[in-house]
């Protein structure tokens, strides 16, 4: 991970690029998932605004249904927005977190185990 990437840092990345502060806490695949959602719904944002146009133009009356739909479209564009920067930002203050921490159900309970390396 690049020196002086803070959790903060990620956040903010993502939020205005989702992917990219996945990009940089090195987790690729989540980053690609956030950039294709992103563009599913900034095309389909832009296609439900294409036809709320057109059907304002033909004085249509499933205008108000149209103009819900890109409402709806845009939401779920800004939540991708949001939930990138905080994935980013977990992420970001987990990267120190052990990786082969392992948690075990017991019958009167769980066990959590950590290695320590001297």
């Amino acid at each position: 991970m690049p020196k002086g990437v803070r959790p903060m840092g990620a956040f903010w990345r993502s939020f205005l690029i989702p992917g990219w502060g996945q990009a940089v806490t090195s987790r690729h695949g989540t980053g690609a998932a956030f950039v294709a959602w992103e563009g599913v719904t900034a095309m389909m944002t832009l296609k439900a605004q294409q036809e709320l146009n057109y059907l304002k133009s033909i004085h249509s009356s499933n205008v108000d249904l149209k103009r819900q739909e890109v409402q709806d479209w845009a939401v779920l564009w800004a939540f991708n927005h949001l939930l990138a920067g905080a994935e980013a930002y977990v992420s970001a203050h987990l990267r120190d977190f052990p990786p082969d921490l392992k948690v075990q159900a017991y019958p009167n309970g769980i066990g959590v185990t950590i290695p320590f390396h001297e």
